[in-house]
């Protein structure tokens, strides 16, 4: 009897911790050729990743003043390999923040809802959420806050949500008046990558603990996560001055005087999940697919950052 009861408790205890609120699992793809390698493609398969982020094209500005124009669409994703269709597609329009200054009238957005709605129908997805990543400033705040409104209400009229990434410096009490439907924190490139005291600009948990501070219960209701798994180097000249960025495919060929190797260590990002307030059901994202950088992270600790 104590062996059924324990039976029993145990099974419990198993059905609540991979019950509702278990993260859905994604990742961005961020690259202008959807060719995934067979690698990528069976980590996918891995790690049950239900939910595919996919950056179709940028947003930038062009001509030089209001008068000569505004924004131009570049850097359109390229499809080499069908989606798959195991997986929900959420496709995203990077806006570089220089454009956000420039673009203005509701005509913007609804351009851009209607080449993202061609786009997914041209490669075989369901258009159900589009999301919108900018790191706006307070120069740019009062327009990116406008552009959302207008393009949440183009994307209503079709049924299609709006989320919008947020970056840590952007999180503040007005983060809630921002007009979306759901909100997606970027917790990676937290550190001043220029800087040789920094410790590892991707992501260094004393840089991003001042920030958890702005972030309440209330706050997460409609918020997601996304967490770096990648990685570069950082190059310093005899002097420590900044020389240039060097690609994690390079960074056992570079001789420079001072290379800071930088990863998003897990480690680092399990400290700042323990610290997030307690949430309902929510959606654990990666950044991003590429073999390059995944192959340097095991298969349980892609799972233990999957899990929270």
């Amino acid at each position: 009897m104590k062996r059924i009861v324990l039976f029993v408790l145990a099974a419990l205890t198993m059905a609540s911790c991979s019950g509702g609120d278990e993260p859905v699992r994604a990742i961005y793809h961020w690259k202008t050729t959807f060719n995934p390698t067979p690698y990528e493609q069976q980590w996918l398969r891995d790690h049950r990743v239900q939910r595919l982020y996919l950056r179709l094209f940028d947003v930038d500005a062009c001509g030089y003043s209001r008068e000569d124009g505004n924004a131009a669409p570049i850097a359109t994703t390229r499809f080499l390999q069908p989606l798959p269709d195991d997986m929900e597609v959420i496709p995203v329009v990077y806006i570089t923040n220089e454009a956000m200054g420039r673009m203005w009238g509701y005509r913007v957005a609804e351009l851009i809802a209607e080449r993202v709605a061609k786009m997914a129908d041209c490669n075989g997805f369901e258009l159900k959420e589009l999301q919108v990543d900018c790191d706006w400033t307070e120069r740019t705040r009062s327009d990116y806050y406008y552009f959302c409104r207008s393009l949440r209400e183009c994307l209503h009229e079709k049924g299609v949500r709006l989320s919008s990434t947020v970056r840590l410096h952007q999180v503040d009490t007005t983060l809630a008046d921002l007009p979306v439907d759901g909100r997606v924190l970027m917790v990676y490139n937290t550190g001043d990558l220029r800087s040789p005291k920094t410790a590892n600009s991707i992501l260094d948990y004393s840089d991003v603990k001042p920030y958890l501070r702005r972030i309440d219960a209330s706050m997460l209701d409609s918020m997601d996560f996304a967490w770096p798994v990648f990685g570069w180097g950082v190059a310093f000249d005899a002097n420590g001055r900044f020389q240039r960025m060097v690609p994690s495919s390079a960074l056992g060929a570079d001789t420079s005087a001072s290379l800071r190797e930088e990863w998003g260590r897990v480690d680092d990002i399990q400290r700042v999940q323990r610290r997030l307030p307690a949430r309902g059901r929510h959606t654990t994202i990666l950044y991003h697919l590429d073999s390059l950088n995944l192959s340097k992270y095991t298969y349980d600790e892609i799972e233990t950052i999957y899990s929270r």
